[in-house]
């Protein structure tokens, strides 16, 4: 079974949160999907559209991506290794105000695959330090925010899902509920100032 967990992070989030992993084991970031099958560590923070797989050497020495044929790419083979994929958060505009699209860590944890003890406990150990240090989300796209990514937040941004959505109806109620508190706050003191 797979298990994940979702995360809003900006930056400095992200840059803090990779610089944590290596008290688990040692880790390094890598691309997921690449050109090549040979694996190097990235040497800086990737761009967030790209997928990451988190590689901890002590659960697995050596690592090479497998040819996908369709549509032609080498890609890390996730579900039969000890590795975990970090998908960062996208920032973007949605209705005009700064967002920040949903993240996740995820691993695979089937019994079948014969993967190491260590690797549940070292997913366990991460998702533990995010929940210790990240606020949980209340609104409906659930997940965790980073210190960076809630202040975002605090000044009005909106937390999308994993994916830019489209401006319907549904949408726009649920993503502008975010802050219907807030700006119910705001309303209440304005009427407060236009009646005095």
């Amino acid at each position: 079974m797979g298990r994940q967990i979702h995360l809003y992070m900006l930056p400095a989030d992200r840059n803090e949160f990779l610089r944590v992993i290596q008290k688990y084991g040692p880790t390094d970031i890598v691309l997921r999907d690449f050109d090549s099958s040979h694996v190097q560590p990235i040497a800086g923070p990737a761009s967030a559209d790209k997928t990451l797989c988190l590689w901890n050497r002590r659960l697995i020495p050596s690592l090479e991506r497998k040819w996908v044929p369709e549509p032609g790419y080498y890609r890390i083979d996730t579900l039969n290794e000890p590795i975990i994929e970090f998908t960062p958060s996208f920032t973007a505009t949605w209705c005009g105000k700064p967002s920040l699209g949903q993240g996740r860590l995820f691993g695979n944890f089937e019994p079948y695959l014969g993967k190491p003890a260590d690797f549940g406990g070292w997913y366990g150990s991460l998702v533990r330090w995010i929940r210790q240090h990240y606020r949980k989300n209340r609104a409906t796209t659930g997940g965790y925010i980073g210190p960076a990514a809630y202040e975002l937040y605090e000044q009005g941004g909106y937390l999308l899902p994993n994916f830019l959505p489209p401006k319907t109806k549904e949408w726009l109620a649920e993503i502008a509920g975010q802050h219907k508190q807030s700006m119910t706050v705001s309303r209440s003191r304005n009427s407060a100032k236009a009646r005095s």
